[in-house]
């Protein structure tokens, strides 16, 4: 008995050892997983966490400028599509669905509503003397309507392009008027005459919005620069067409920008993601780009902005926005600010980042106090107000840089 005693003690003994090893290993790899846990946690904070900071805009107290908002015209709950202001900043154009309505900025009173739009406007731009008022929309059989600004009533109609037009512009003496279609193709008419014209006089920059551009052709942006030099001889729709077929331009990210027909496009190429928004500057200087961002961890995410030197063909600057993406540009009339959407994630208040073109600083982040997102940026001849709308209807006005 003793022996058969000591036996099975000295086995269950070791048995019990075994098992006791067998938990302090699983405890110690249990220690050594979480202690490598913390350790990557303290790296990524202490290291990694600063740096992604920096990359963020900070507006610095040196150089913060006040804003102000002025008013806030609401006429439905429709999403605003487009607007504009007129050449003396006394009236301020409102687009929606089937429906534009003219704002006085004085009184904050509503000065007209036209209603002869079919379907979403998607484009408003004042004649340069202001008698002029060019809509656009989403109907096919009306592509440009021209209203009488005394009178409120139509001018005439200009037809011809059987794609939404979603951009529309005048030249500097009025008497030509571009538009540019969802497809990217361009039309011009002579506005005396209702006749369209080629080739256009001028450099248009081109970007695909969507990822998957071979499913959804019709989502390029389109803007033109009315600044001419002597190698600059016109874009025809041969030499545009080329390029949106190009496999340059069908990569994501890339600008194309067409200086004329006798000239080799350009091909830009900084963004990683698809193009939200292009810009020219007043002066036709600068080009303007916007993407969202490249990462979002921790919550922190930037959108870039691409500033361009026309001139070289080379980015100037690039400003990072405190967004995971940007789709509104406008530069300011005096060439001094660049307005931009921005905001942290869709619940978030929506912003608005005023920067500074000469040091390329952030000076201003507006908040407009609602979810709603920004669909359209603007600012008025006087280059210190800036209007505002949204996806609920609201337009709202701001002073911004120096406030007296």
């Amino acid at each position: 008995m003793n022996l058969k005693h000591r036996i099975s003690k000295h086995l269950f003994g070791r048995i019990r050892n075994k098992r006791k090893k067998r938990i302090w290993n699983y405890i110690w790899i249990i220690t050594s997983i979480a202690a490598c846990d913390v350790l990557i946690l303290f790296v990524l904070f202490k290291i990694f966490l600063p740096l992604l900071l920096e990359s963020t805009p900070i507006l610095l107290p040196d150089n913060a400028q006040e804003y102000r908002h002025l008013s806030t015209f609401t006429v439905s709950d429709r999403s605003v599509t487009t607007l504009a202001f007129s050449p003396d900043g006394d009236v301020l154009a409102q687009g929606m669905y089937k429906k534009i309505v003219l704002w006085d900025i004085g009184t904050g009173k509503q000065q007209g509503n036209l209603i002869e739009n079919d379907g979403m406007v998607t484009s408003l731009v004042f004649s340069p003397d202001g008698k002029t008022l060019a809509s656009s929309g989403t109907s096919n059989e009306k592509s440009v309507i021209l209203y009488d600004t005394s009178t409120n009533l139509v001018k005439t109609y200009l037809s011809g392009r059987p794609s939404w037009i979603t951009y529309l512009d005048y030249s500097p003496d009025g008497d030509i008027i571009v538009s540019a279609s969802a497809n990217g193709m361009i039309t011009a008419w002579d506005t005396n005459t209702g006749a369209s014209i080629q080739p256009i006089l001028g450099t248009v920059a081109l970007a695909n919005q969507s990822i998957y551009k071979y499913y959804y052709s019709n989502n390029i942006i389109v803007r033109w620069n009315w600044i001419i030099n002597a190698e600059n001889v016109g874009i025809t729709p041969d030499s545009l067409k080329s390029v949106l077929e190009s496999d340059s331009f069908n990569n994501i990210g890339i600008i194309a920008m067409i200086p004329g027909p006798n000239k080799v496009p350009i091909f830009l190429s900084s963004h990683t993601y698809p193009i939200g928004g292009l810009a020219f500057s007043q002066d036709g200087s600068i080009l303007g780009s916007c993407s969202r961002s490249e990462y979002q961890p921790f919550n922190i995410t930037t959108g870039k902005i691409h500033l361009w030197d026309i001139e070289t063909e080379m980015p100037t600057s690039t400003l990072k926005t405190p967004g995971w993406k940007v789709e509104r540009l406008a530069f300011s009339p005096d060439g001094e600010y660049l307005a931009s959407d921005g905001s942290k994630r869709f619940s978030d208040s929506r912003k608005i980042l005023v920067w500074d073109l000469a040091t390329h600083q952030l000076i201003s982040m507006i908040d407009t106090d609602s979810i709603c997102e920004i669909t359209v940026l603007v600012f008025a001849p006087d280059s210190r107000t800036l209007a505002s709308g949204d996806e609920c209807g609201k337009v709202r006005l701001w002073e911004v840089g120096k406030i007296n």
